[in-house]
């Protein structure tokens, strides 16, 4: 909670800084003596174009007609100031309040130079000494008080503001002080009243309505917390800090399309600022819009090339909507700048598997062994890789020396055993497949595969049930564990139940053959010839899927009598 403070009142005592200075800049302007005023009135006009050159120039001249004007040595000072001679500013006003130590305006313009070069201790003196001479001076006392605010001096701030708005209860701006103070007190309740009175006053004070905004997130209520953000960005479209503020809020409550709209708002108002186009990437991203992710990430990149985070997401946009050359350049690029990225490494490996381009995934796995070689998981994607290119030899080989660093990793275990199933070592194949479920008791996919191998062998049949069906109650929705289901009853003999699941795996996975073969099996085991055929036959539509399917399969048909199917 103090940390949120903390931050809240550093805004707070922000926004209090350009408060302050347009008050003082509405300040009235005392008239020089008769014979210097020509030249004074010429030296203002260039203040107001910004020639502040020759404003000081013309200033100056008038100051030698009336070397005793308090008021035009100010001017000077000023000049000095905004001409960015602030040292000289300083002493300059030093000067004037040697001679002329009760002289107001220039005590004030002391005060802020001192401020404006952290010199706070030195700037309250001065407004302390201000307020000696005229108490009722309500400038000095909001400069003191974000003053005193800044040193943490929260119960003197609230001591003068509150004198001061006995005094003056219309000062809004005092009341908005007041509550800043009580926030940086931790008196949320306290500070929340004041804004409120502050709003009373002045109803279009977006300020106000942003603290009371940043008060409400604090209490975690989102709801309210948008009512004052909206009321904030309707008073004043351009408050960029109410926008982001509201855009937040919109995106913990998970109304992405109203954040992204506060995000575009702020990108047309500031078409500069990369960190609003990084945002609107990820928002865009995030919600699969990925055309609009990839062009707010090029503009990124554009600004900043050295952004690697923006890179990375520029890549998996463009894979997820199948610009995958794109992709895999774009990772490259994250390699050149930091040759141990592991995940731009291991996404470009993966890229380069589902492209089928097993060769250059490899050449990936092995480039990472030779910096990384304490992660199992770059064995795991070599072996894997290699199993892909039915290079079982070299693939067992990865595996096996992976497990003899990591013999605890489950996913090696069970790629071994896919390994063994591949190369027709049924007993070692079991091996591997009961020391995955004993590393990982929930290995899914280990307990389905014992339990189906053991199933088509037609042993164990009782054990086989219990393997698959633990393993469907850890994937509930998979049609392949159903299947395997199936398969146990068909084994078992019980047809009417084999074929009821077997029909609903179908359902669930549409496109796989082992499934329709499965099906084709129940029919022709009750003597459905003519209804096997139909589902062996969409079994070999699908054939490419399954290795050593289409040999199993075409025999089924021409046992069944019906001669040599068409070659497909």
């Amino acid at each position: 909670m103090h940390s949120k403070i903390a931050i809240l009142f550093l805004f707070i005592l922000l926004t209090v800084s350009c408060t302050t200075k347009q008050m003082r800049e509405g300040g009235e302007r005392p008239v020089p003596s008769k014979d210097a005023y020509y030249l004074y009135a010429i030296g203002y006009d260039a203040e107001r174009e910004g020639r502040w050159e020759d404003a000081l120039e013309y200033y100056h001249e008038a100051l030698k007609i009336d070397p005793s004007s308090p008021y035009l040595k100010t001017q000077i000072s000023y000049m000095l100031l905004r001409a960015g001679k602030v040292t000289e500013a300083i002493s300059n006003a030093e000067e004037i309040v040697k001679t002329e130590y009760d002289y107001v305006p220039a005590l004030m313009l002391l005060g802020e130079l001192y401020n404006s070069q952290k010199r706070p201790e030195e700037s309250i003196k001065v407004y302390e000494k201000v307020l000696e001479m005229e108490p009722d001076k309500q400038e000095a006392t909001l400069f003191l008080s974000v003053l005193y605010a800044s040193e943490q001096k929260y119960d003197k701030t609230i001591e003068i503001l509150e004198r001061l708005v006995r005094k003056h209860p219309d000062n809004f701006t005092a009341m908005y002080f007041l509550g800043s103070a009580h926030i940086g007190k931790g008196e949320v309740e306290k500070a929340s009243e004041y804004f409120q009175k502050a709003i009373e006053q002045k109803p279009s004070f977006d300020a106000a309505y942003i603290n009371l905004g940043l008060i409400s997130e604090m209490k975690e209520d989102l709801k309210k917390a948008e009512e004052y953000y909206s009321r904030a960005v309707d008073i004043n479209p351009h408050n960029l800090q109410a926008r982001e503020r509201l855009a937040q809020i919109y995106i913990k409550m998970k109304t992405k399309d109203k954040a992204i709209e506060q995000f575009e708002e702020m990108s047309a108002q500031i078409p500069a600022n990369m960190d609003i186009h990084k945002i609107l990437g990820m928002l865009y991203f995030e919600d699969r819009h990925y055309d609009r992710a990839i062009e707010e990430f090029r503009v990124v990149l554009e600004a900043k090339p050295g952004n690697i985070p923006t890179r990375y997401y520029l890549a998996i946009s463009l894979e997820e909507i199948g610009r995958n050359e794109e992709a895999i350049s774009e990772l490259k690029k994250i390699i050149l700048q930091e040759p141990k990225n592991l995940s731009a490494f291991f996404h470009l490996g993966y890229l380069y598997s589902k492209l089928k381009r097993e060769d250059d995934a490899i050449a990936i796995y092995e480039e990472i062994l030779s910096f990384e070689k304490d992660k199992p998981e770059v064995y795991l994607y070599l072996g894997i890789s290699y199993l892909h290119k039915k290079d079982y030899e070299k693939s067992e080989v990865v595996f096996k020396d992976a497990l003899s660093r990591f013999k605890d990793y489950d996913e090696l275990n069970f790629n071994l055993a896919i390994v063994f199933e591949k190369t027709n070592r049924f007993d070692e194949m079991v091996i591997s497949l009961k020391k995955t479920i004993e590393i990982n008791p929930k290995h899914a996919d280990a307990l389905n595969y014992l339990g189906f191998s053991y199933a088509d062998k037609g042993i164990n049949l009782e054990e086989a049930r219990l393997l698959i069906n633990k393993a469907l109650e850890l994937k509930p929705d998979s049609g392949y564990i159903i299947d395997s289901l199936g398969w146990v009853y068909f084994k078992m003999g019980n047809y009417d139940e084999a074929m009821k699941i077997l029909q609903r795996a179908a359902e669930m996975v549409k496109d796989d053959p082992v499934i329709y073969e499965h099906i084709g099996d129940v029919y022709s085991s009750k003597g459905l010839k003519e209804r096997a055929k139909e589902f062996w036959e969409k079994s070999l539509e699908l054939q490419e899927k399954e290795e050593g399917l289409k040999e199993r399969v075409e025999k089924k048909i021409q046992e069944l009598g019906h001669g040599e199917v068409e070659k497909k």
